[in-house]
């Protein structure tokens, strides 16, 4: 898991997760409020994914931030 700022200054946190048939989701929630948000992240597996996301810079995650889509795991769970 990682914690940056948007462009915006607005913290988040991302972390990997592991969803069915192969998919890696790289899922953002903001520190304050509840707008959680999720995006494939291009990588083979799980392992891949923890790589990217130790390694990545805080462009990288704003970049995926941006592209990732709205996301209520209550009524959507994967």
């Amino acid at each position: 898991m990682r914690t940056f700022a948007d462009s915006d200054g607005q913290r988040w946190q991302a972390a990997v997760l592991d969803a069915s048939y192969g998919v890696i989701l790289l899922v953002f929630s903001p520190l304050h409020g509840d707008a959680i948000r999720r995006g494939q992240l291009q990588v083979v597996n799980l392992a891949e994914g923890l790589d990217w996301i130790a390694a990545a810079d805080e462009d990288a995650l704003r970049g995926q931030l941006s592209a990732a889509d709205p996301w209520d795991p209550s009524s959507d769970p994967l």
